[in-house]
């Protein structure tokens, strides 16, 4: 997560949300879970890789993955869950990556507040 320049230690977003966000390996981790406390069970994995072109160019490439009890998945009519991934893609592309992440957080902890 240092390597795209979203330390979460350094933004506070693991300080500020310690029941949701969570680094496995540190500041280093290849990705961050996002639990919800509410809803046992119901994860967000956000997994990145960084790529690098012929030129020396940075890519971050992140990926959302969801990790929800099967009773969830069957509830899920509109499949939202199984569209997730893709929603994020789209989301990162709107907002950029610090704000996509802030917005998956507070959605996780919005539920559970409300």
């Amino acid at each position: 997560i240092e390597a795209l320049g979203l330390s979460l230690q350094r933004s506070g977003d693991e300080e500020k949300y310690p029941d949701a966000v969570h680094l496995s390996e540190g500041p280093s981790s290849p990705s961050i879970v996002i639990r919800s406390a509410s809803q046992p069970g119901f994860e967000l994995v956000i997994v990145w890789r960084i790529q690098i072109d012929e030129d020396g160019k940075v890519f971050p490439k992140l990926d959302l993955l969801t990790k929800v009890p099967q009773r969830a998945l069957e509830l899920d009519k509109n499949r939202t869950i199984e569209t997730a991934p893709l929603s994020f893609r789209t989301l990162l592309g709107v907002l950029g990556i610090e704000a996509a992440l802030e917005s998956l957080i507070k959605s996780l902890r919005a539920e559970q507040n409300g």
